[in-house]
């Protein structure tokens, strides 16, 4: 038997594809099931109700396992938002006297990749006459590539650029939002590293899925372990791993794990599944998993907690409208399912604060602070109840070993992601963006689209890139600096403009602020007089070579002339962190404004927003450690709680554009610190899918007593008015870089 998604060669009792992740069709495993079928159609968690509401218990007055209307029926088997898919035989196993037809397949495509070699051999050999158009698929390039591993290098294995301009465009999935690219040069890959090869390999599976593979969360694959009433949950991992009491020492211990980020696809709702992993960086295992799933209009949050061994403990399902780190404190509504050797001892569903407690036995019934009148035994229940309790205990099985087994077993790629527009800000269709090593060695190489946009994936390891853009007619711009950590499932770079070729020198004017003092007279920010302007080529750029170096005057402003492009500019001053600008040289652009923080105290951090004219007002939110009622202003520095009792401060709230927006931790604790950066113009006005923000250049500097510590800049061209930049876990700063749309039930993000 073949995998049906990557052709991998199967063992009969695989349940999951190894290499891909991919559930296995029609396998069940061999352990013995108490699953019920009720219908024909196989449907063991339709109820009695004639819609086929298999949660519903009393009627209107008591419907503990419905959501709240037909948009938020979480657990329907059949409904739109959440259905199932049940295993499909699609008839392709291998059958004894036949030869599988993955073979002849796999056989033919072998063939074609043999006769794409002896074609890019022929058109590499330098005798195409000008004007000869080459166009190779990136599958033909990597598998190219790949064919030449493990031996010496063949010729044509890797397309290289050539010396007539050569029209080479991307087939295949993505052809219809990767441009083609006109100029020296080619796509794909470049080199014959193992490094260019893995992010081959990368770019192969983005083409056709972006960051986005495939799980179907609820698919039968496994089944409940034998049942004993006498059962109860353990509850050391879940009280040991989150941070119950502020004051112990004993638990926490969530704060200190790694992360690392998955995206997926729903294979049945089409939904877009992101996934955070805790590894404990002791032991190496994974201890929780957060599912996150944008269904329309809300997420759906579920926290998964595995032993050391993968088995589950517990599950924590719940709503919201942006996703916020918690656990199942008892004043969340949501579901809670507890687990002891893969059976499920008790259910727990909480609605506006009111508690029902489906317990296997007694033991499961004296576990735990179960509200009183709340408890139900499942000896006593009805039948129908009974089947509803077996059901959802094997579909939550399902869902915690499907999630487990898929999102730990498929590889991750990470999008390094960005635009390049024209000098009117226009969107530079065409332009060639080639990914480099850090010694310069290129290694890929995409088009931008007809929106400018590229995309180039590589694998989720630590690693520090640099990208080199180029056009007909513009000086090239290079971005220094890509540092790939893993953490986060796409890079967002920040705008390239390309200026148009010339050997005219433009002014530009930089005008230096203070990011934390305000000027003496109240009018804007304190100036950086004296401060010392170093400008390089390209962006990012902190360490090559100067192209020019000034003097700010007593007003902060120094002004310098410099061929068209694009160039970093750094602030340098006594008593003030180094501050690092990117900005375009060329006619029309002549002013850039650049806030530099003063210099820290140990265990201070400091951000600094900025961002353009539109839209006037972007608010910062910090979300502190130890707030059990996540929101509660004791733990929130904002517009409408500006300082806590810690010093921690709003220090500059700025309200007609550019900035700078700064809050400052005074002293750094343990626990969890969020970041998040709110486009109060729009939220306060209505106006929720807004893409103003997302165009507005926006950036976050983050500062520690060590200088510049994380840069981000917010993902263009989305529809959003909260931007989630990045969190502080235990003195770590780790990138998130979410977009949300949603803010009705929040009233700190559009009220004062």
């Amino acid at each position: 038997m073949y995998c049906r998604h990557c052709g991998k060669k199967l063992d009969e009792n695989e349940l999951i594809c190894g290499r891909c992740g991919t559930p296995v069709s029609g396998k069940q495993p061999k352990e013995a099931g108490r699953g019920r079928e009720n219908s024909p159609e196989g449907e063991p968690y339709r109820g009695n109700g004639p819609e086929g509401e298999p949660y519903r218990e009393n009627g209107p007055e008591g419907e503990p396992y419905r959501g709240n209307g037909p948009e938020r029926e979480l657990y329907r088997k059949n409904g739109p938002d959440r259905g199932y898919r049940e295993p499909e035989d699609d008839g392709k196993e291998e059958r004894s006297g036949g030869i599988n037809p993955l073979i002849w397949v796999m056989a033919a495509l072998a063939l074609l990749g043999l006769a794409i070699l002896f074609v890019l051999f022929s058109s590499g050999s330098g005798e195409e006459t000008a004007g000869t158009q080459q166009t190779v698929t990136q599958a033909e390039t990597v598998q190219g590539v790949q064919e030449a591993d493990g031996g010496a290098a063949q010729e044509g294995a890797a397309v290289q650029p050539s010396e007539t301009a050569a029209q080479v465009s991307v087939q295949g999935p993505d052809a219809n939002r990767m441009a083609p690219v006109t100029q020296l040069g080619s796509l794909g890959v470049l080199s014959d590293s193992g490094l260019a090869r893995s992010i081959g390999q990368c770019n192969l599976q983005g083409a056709q899925t972006g960051t986005e593979a495939e799980i179907d969360v609820f698919a039968e694959h496994y089944q409940p372990g034998p049942r004993n009433m006498d059962y109860a949950w353990d509850r050391t991992l879940f009280y040991s791993l989150e941070d119950v009491d502020p004051n112990s020492l004993a638990d926490g211990k969530i704060n200190g794990y790694t992360i690392s980020r998955k995206i997926f696809r729903n294979a049945v709702s089409g939904n877009t599944m992101e996934y955070e992993i805790y590894t404990n960086p002791a032991t190496g295992k994974v201890n929780k998993i957060v599912s996150i799933e944008y269904l329309p209009g809300h997420l759906e949050i579920t926290d998964y907690y595995y032993t050391d061994t993968g088995k589950i403990s517990f599950i924590f399902v719940r709503d919201d409208i942006n996703y916020v780190p918690s656990y199942a404190v008892p004043t969340k509504d949501g579901q809670r399912f507890y687990f002891n050797s893969d059976c499920m001892t008790k259910w727990r569903v909480i609605t506006g604060g009111a508690q029902t407690n489906f317990v296997l036995g007694q033991a499961s019934a004296a576990e735990g602070s179960n509200a009183a009148g709340s408890v139900r035994l499942y000896p006593s229940l009805d039948a129908a109840s009974q089947a509803n309790y077996d059901a959802m205990e094997k579909r939550m099985i399902n869902a915690a070993y499907n999630t487990y087994h898929t999102v730990l077993g498929t590889e991750r790629a990470v999008e390094i992601t960005g635009y390049v527009y024209k000098e009117d800000g226009s969107p530079q269709t065409d332009a060639r963006v080639a990914l480099t090593d850090p010694a310069g060695t290129e290694l890929y190489a995409v088009s931008t689209d007809a929106d400018g946009n590229y995309q180039i994936f590589v694998p989720a390891e630590e690693e520090n890139y640099q990208l080199n853009v180029t056009t007909v007619g513009c000086p090239a711009v290079s971005i220094y600096n890509v540092a790939v950590s893993g953490q986060a499932p796409q890079e967002y770079q920040d705008t390239v403009y390309m200026a148009q070729a010339g050997s005219e020198r433009y002014p530009v004017s930089v005008q230096m602020y203070d990011a934390l003092n305000y000027a003496a007279d109240g009018n804007g920010m304190q100036r950086l007089s004296d401060a010392w302007v170093r400008i390089r080529s390209g962006m990012n750029n902190r360490e090559g070579g100067i192209v020019a170096e000034v003097s700010a005057n007593a007003q902060g402003l120094a002004t310098v002339e410099l061929y068209p492009g694009m160039y970093t500019a750094e602030v340098q001053k006594s008593g003030y962190t180094n501050t690092y600008y990117n900005f375009l040289a060329g006619e029309g652009r002549e002013t850039v404004q650049i806030n530099a923080s003063p210099t820290l105290a140990q265990g201070e951090v400091r951000v600094v927003l900025t961002w353009g004219s539109t839209p006037q007002d972007l608010d910062s939110h910090l979300f502190l450690p130890y707030d059990d009622v996540f929101g509660n202003s004791t733990y929130h520095i904002w517009y409408g709680n500006k300082q806590d009792s810690l010093g921690n401060n709003l220090d500059v709230d700025d309200r007609n554009g550019y900035g700078p927006e700064t809050v400052t931790i005074s002293s750094l604790q343990d626990g969890l610190y969020k970041y998040y950066v709110v486009d109060y113009s729009n939220s306060s006005s209505g106006n929720p899918q807004s893409e103003e923000m997302s165009r507005s250049g926006a950036r976050v500097d983050v500062y520690t007593e060590n200088g510049l510590a994380a840069s981000y800049t917010v993902p263009v061209n989305r529809e959003g008015v909260i931007w989630e930049v990045f969190e502080i876990r235990n003195g770590e700063i780790v990138p998130i870089q979410r977009y949300y749309s949603n803010i009705e039930e929040n009233s700190w993000w559009h009220r004062n």
